[in-house]
Protein backbone atom coordinates (compact mmCIF):
# COMPACT_ATOMS: atom_id res chain seq x y z
CA UNK A 1 0.00 0.00 0.00
CA UNK A 2 1.26 3.34 -0.83
CA UNK A 3 1.90 5.99 1.86
CA UNK A 4 0.03 9.44 0.68
CA UNK A 5 1.58 12.58 1.92
CA UNK A 6 -0.36 15.20 4.11
CA UNK A 7 -1.29 18.62 3.56
CA UNK A 8 1.17 21.08 5.27
CA UNK A 9 -1.59 23.67 6.27
CA UNK A 10 -4.70 21.55 7.50
CA UNK A 11 -3.03 18.26 8.14
CA UNK A 12 -5.54 16.26 5.80
CA UNK A 13 -4.19 13.50 3.73
CA UNK A 14 -3.82 14.29 0.36
CA UNK A 15 -5.48 11.55 -1.64
CA UNK A 16 -6.48 13.28 -4.37
CA UNK A 17 -5.28 17.36 -5.60
CA UNK A 18 -7.31 20.14 -7.81
CA UNK A 19 -5.24 20.23 -11.36
CA UNK A 20 -4.87 23.87 -12.68
CA UNK A 21 -3.29 25.34 -15.55
CA UNK A 22 -1.19 28.46 -14.69
CA UNK A 23 0.90 30.68 -16.67
CA UNK A 24 4.73 30.94 -15.36
CA UNK A 25 6.13 34.69 -15.62
CA UNK A 26 10.04 35.62 -15.56
CA UNK A 27 10.37 39.52 -15.11
CA UNK A 28 6.71 40.26 -15.98
CA UNK A 29 6.89 38.79 -19.61
CA UNK A 30 4.57 34.96 -19.80
CA UNK A 31 6.92 32.41 -20.34
CA UNK A 32 6.00 28.91 -20.27
CA UNK A 33 2.60 27.12 -19.27
CA UNK A 34 2.29 25.63 -15.77
CA UNK A 35 0.58 23.16 -13.71
CA UNK A 36 -0.02 23.88 -10.05
CA UNK A 37 -1.50 21.19 -7.33
CA UNK A 38 -3.78 22.28 -4.82
CA UNK A 39 -4.71 20.74 -1.98
CA UNK A 40 -9.04 19.69 -2.18
CA UNK A 41 -9.56 20.32 1.37
CA UNK A 42 -8.03 24.06 1.96
CA UNK A 43 -6.87 24.85 -1.45
CA UNK A 44 -3.34 25.14 -0.21
CA UNK A 45 -0.89 25.26 -3.32
CA UNK A 46 1.09 22.30 -2.81
CA UNK A 47 3.58 22.40 -6.18
CA UNK A 48 3.78 24.12 -9.44
CA UNK A 49 6.14 22.80 -12.17
CA UNK A 50 5.96 23.75 -16.04
CA UNK A 51 3.57 21.19 -18.11
CA UNK A 52 5.58 19.16 -20.50
CA UNK A 53 2.66 18.49 -22.73
CA UNK A 54 1.81 21.87 -23.87
CA UNK A 55 2.57 23.17 -26.76
CA UNK A 56 4.46 26.16 -26.87
CA UNK A 57 2.67 29.99 -26.37
CA UNK A 58 2.30 31.37 -29.65
CA UNK A 59 4.22 35.15 -29.50
CA UNK A 60 2.31 38.36 -29.92
CA UNK A 61 4.57 39.57 -32.72
CA UNK A 62 3.59 36.07 -34.42
CA UNK A 63 0.40 36.83 -34.14
CA UNK A 64 -2.08 38.04 -36.55
CA UNK A 65 -1.82 41.84 -36.91
CA UNK A 66 -4.91 43.81 -35.39
CA UNK A 67 -7.97 44.92 -37.39
CA UNK A 68 -7.20 48.29 -38.95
Amino acid sequence: MAIQGLCPKCGKRVLHVNVENVVGVVEGSSKARCLCFTCIHCNTVLGVQIDQRSKPRSRSAQAAPPAA
